[in-house]
């Protein structure tokens, strides 16, 4: 990839689930899947090792936020006192600081939705914010009302694998819901609110993990680069 010279000394902010926590750097409260054993048994131990230090690092950007809670949903929990959910106002307003606000917010959510078996659309018995895509989409809107200068980029969702136990894949559909399905409301309320669509959906091409969905080291490779390959196609686009 050559150099993309667009985000040089841009704040970025984070928003996700356990998959982009790290001990000490994320907020105070918030859970943190990836601690002590953790780190140890995915080797990844600093920022410089996750997916999001890869991106930012080689966009010669800086972490502003990273919002990331562990366990954490897109839809609202309704059995959570705590809002973690992304589309709360506690984690779409938590994305800058007193001082400095996000230059691009970037989004890596759904994976738990799907795990839970959320409701892909509304119908006239459930239309509220335990809905993925109107959750989704109000998370999307609050961000952007929050920070109106930001860039948004909705990233659809990996699949991993676990190389060392390699006949143990996870499920591709879950009670009949594709991950797929959850990648394709992404895309359409990435489109709805003119925000940046990083497709990283590749189930040929899995990513490496320690448990089915927590990446390792190599797994962290593979979704910086995914990334940043989206990043690269739509500069491209941008030149023309």
């Amino acid at each position: 990839m050559g150099k993309i010279l667009s985000y040089e000394n841009k704040n970025f902010s984070i928003m996700g689930d356990s998959i982009s926590t790290l001990w000490g750097c994320n907020p105070s409260g918030y859970e943190v899947f990836y601690r002590w054993e953790e780190c140890e048994a995915a080797n990844v131990f600093s920022s410089a090792d996750t997916w999001w230090g890869k991106v930012i690092e080689a966009l010669g950007g800086y972490l502003l936020i990273n919002n990331s809670f562990s366990g954490s949903m897109v839809c609202k929990d309704i059995f959570c006192d705590f809002e973690s959910y992304g589309c709360s106002d506690e984690r779409t307003g938590n994305l800058g600081t007193y001082e400095e606000n996000p230059d691009v917010v970037m989004i890596l959510m759904g994976l738990n939705d799907f795990g839970s078996n959320v409701r892909l659309f509304p119908t006239e018995e459930e239309n509220g914010l335990s809905v993925f895509y109107v959750a989704y989409d109000t998370m999307l809107k609050k961000i952007k009302r929050n920070y109106p200068e930001a860039e948004i980029w909705c990233i659809t969702l990996p699949y991993g694998y676990e190389s060392k136990n390699p006949s143990e894949r996870k499920p591709l559909v879950r009670r009949g819901h594709h991950l797929s399905e959850y990648c394709d409301i992404i895309r359409q309320c990435a489109a709805e609110n003119a925000c940046k669509l990083l497709d990283i959906f590749h189930p040929e091409a899995p990513y490496d993990t320690i448990d089915g969905y927590h990446p390792n080291l190599d797994g962290m490779n593979t979704i910086a680069s995914d990334v940043l390959s989206e990043i690269e196609r739509l500069e491209k686009g941008n030149d023309h």
